[in-house]
């Protein structure tokens, strides 16, 4: 038996993504699960408007620091296990039912799934291990089971705060996330907390999130940075509590040969000038200043387990609903897609272009999932460039190959 789950969101003004990820997340099939959203005044309005406030346990804040944030959203959990996403992220309809797996047994503490990136095909992460000068590195597992890996003091088992779970009871004894790491590097500390108790970390290919890299204070639309304070502070923090501090300074200077190779990556294609990349190397190094004399403070979480379980989802089994048409039949095909969900369905729309473009795969506002591309054009990025087919044989391969990599069944008869 599965145990119950709370899934902790953490929003700051992007309350249009906040929304859809919810949507997706009240999508989630076979789970028991409350979600607890973490945000300003002006997204819980937003919320209160769009009736998301009746169905999700809401906790306000208005200040910037991720690890605050989560730490308030785990003082709200009811749920055994805490499971993280991001606001610009959207669930996969069996994400959470298969992060949960391994925590039906009793001796892993945390596990994290695979994400893939804006066009829905390409991963931005799979598995990755992370060592104490914080530098990540490729860990590869079997594509299509639950791999459970024990992580070592030195080079612990990654966990991507964008999709992960953790057990509560771990959490508690951890005392959360440190709130130190304002932005970034909050789940890798945790990952390293960890690994020196030598924890059980699973890795959940299956368990997929899609990842948009939405635009913010700190970064464009274009991914661009706009400052690398906080990314310089948490970096010295990191160092600080993890490495011995002899090799501190070779690895801080790494680190920012790294972060310059980024930019100057930026600026050959003309995102960035010579100008920024200097004001953005000195915003780096006044961050890495500042994480020196950053302290660690008590950040024990205060409660116990909260009495009240709230679940968006409760064992949710839906039929599946799959439009497949051409260009010219978008419309119709959204606003079936759109009347499926209303009906409480999953909805798909494969639509194909007469083409060779590439396919991209999205998660719509209104709550269907979509597939575009050409007739001819590749989907998997592993397929060739060119795909001779006809409309009928490529929708279908194209429909099977969708609820294959989600794991539904197509018969309509639920996941």
């Amino acid at each position: 038996m599965l145990p119950s789950a709370s899934v902790v969101v953490v929003s700051q003004g992007r309350e249009t993504l906040l929304a859809r990820c919810l949507k997706a997340l009240s999508q989630q099939q076979r789970v028991r699960a409350e979600v607890i959203v973490v945000t300003s005044d002006p997204a819980i309005e937003y919320l209160s408007e769009k009736g998301w406030t009746d169905r999700v346990k809401v906790v306000r804040m208005n200040e910037e620091n991720i690890s605050v944030a989560r730490n308030r959203g785990i003082d709200e959990a009811s749920g055994d296990v805490v499971a993280f996403i991001d606001d610009d992220a959207v669930a996969e309809p069996g994400w959470l039912y298969y992060l949960l797996q391994p925590f039906a047994g009793t001796d892993v503490d945390a596990a994290s799934g695979f994400t893939l990136g804006r066009n829905g095909f390409s991963f931005q992460w799979k598995a990755e291990t992370i060592d104490t000068a914080g530098v990540s590195d490729p860990l590869v597992v079997p594509e299509d089971k639950i791999t459970v890996l024990t992580s070592k003091p030195q080079r612990a088992i990654k966990i991507i705060g964008t999709n992960m779970a953790v057990r509560r009871e771990t959490l508690l004894a951890l005392k959360g996330f440190d709130p130190r790491y304002r932005f970034y590097l909050d789940d890798s500390d945790l990952a390293m907390r960890l690994a020196a108790r030598l924890a059980k970390v699973a890795i959940v290919p299956m368990a997929r999130v899609h990842h948009a890299f939405a635009p913010s204070r700190r970064r464009s639309a274009r991914r661009v940075p706009t400052t690398l304070y906080e990314i310089g502070a948490s970096q010295s923090v990191f160092m600080k509590e993890h490495l011995r501090p002899a090799l501190i300074q070779s690895a801080e200077q790494a680190f920012q040969r790294s972060q310059k190779q980024r930019l100057l990556k930026h600026m050959q294609t003309g995102a960035l000038g010579p100008e920024e990349v200097s004001f953005l190397m000195v915003t780096l190094a006044d961050g890495l200043l500042d994480g020196r004399s950053r302290r660690a403070t008590e950040r024990g979480l205060v409660r116990a387990k909260a009495d009240r379980f709230f679940p968006l989802v409760d064992s949710l089994k839906c039929a599946i609903s799959v439009q497949r048409g051409r260009i010219f039949e978008r419309n119709s095909m959204h606003q079936r897609a759109k009347d499926a969900v209303d009906s409480g369905d999953l909805a798909i729309v494969i639509e194909l272009s007469p083409t060779a473009l590439y396919h991209c795969r999205y998660y719509d506002d209104a709550g269907f999932w979509k597939q575009s591309g050409g007739m001819w054009g590749k989907s998997l990025r592993s397929h060739p460039l060119f795909r001779l087919s006809t409309f009928q044989l490529r929708a279908r391969a194209e429909m099977c190959q969708f609820l294959r990599e989600f794991r539904l069944d197509g018969s309509d008869h639920g996941t």
